[in-house]
């Protein structure tokens, strides 16, 4: 039962209609090549492998150059101009203004931060007292929020 296919093999045989004659050395040929469809598609996916790769490699030796290049001109913009060496004190008087730049930067953000938060709580306490009309003690908490905010800045 298990060891006889479910469904006969067939055969078909095509017979063409007109006459066709290979010579015996093509003939030959053809049954001694050891190409055949899944070498063809080895050889195809082997192709694109190598084509992908050298494109990656490619691209990752153009994005290492534009790196550089970057980085060289971020770092020694003006030691290049003047084509001088490249001492250690120029790069830490470089990278200490940059720490200051990016210090003010995080100022800058934290107070507009604050502002904001600022802002908010004033318009809770607005809408506090809005509500509340004529009993400002049920907005105390938000009063004390507001003050403490206040005084931070």
């Amino acid at each position: 039962m298990g060891s006889q296919p479910s469904k006969p093999a067939e055969t078909k045989v095509f017979t063409p209609r007109t006459q066709v004659d290979f010579t015996n050395t093509l003939l030959a040929q053809l049954e001694q090549s050891t190409e055949g469809d899944y070498t063809r598609q080895q050889l195809a996916s082997k192709y694109l492998e190598q084509r992908v790769s050298e494109r990656l490699t490619q691209l990752e030796e153009e994005t290492l150059k534009k790196f550089e290049d970057k980085l060289n001109t971020s770092l020694l913009s003006d030691n290049s101009q003047s084509n001088q060496e490249v001492s250690s004190k120029a790069l830490s008087d470089k990278i200490s203004h940059l720490n200051e730049r990016l210090t003010k930067l995080k100022e800058n953000q934290a107070s507009k931060l604050a502002n904001k938060e600022l802002k908010q709580c004033k318009e809770v306490l607005a809408k506090c007292l809005r509500e509340n009309d004529g009993q400002p003690l049920n907005c105390f908490e938000e009063v004390q929020n507001f003050k403490k905010m206040a005084l931070s800045q």
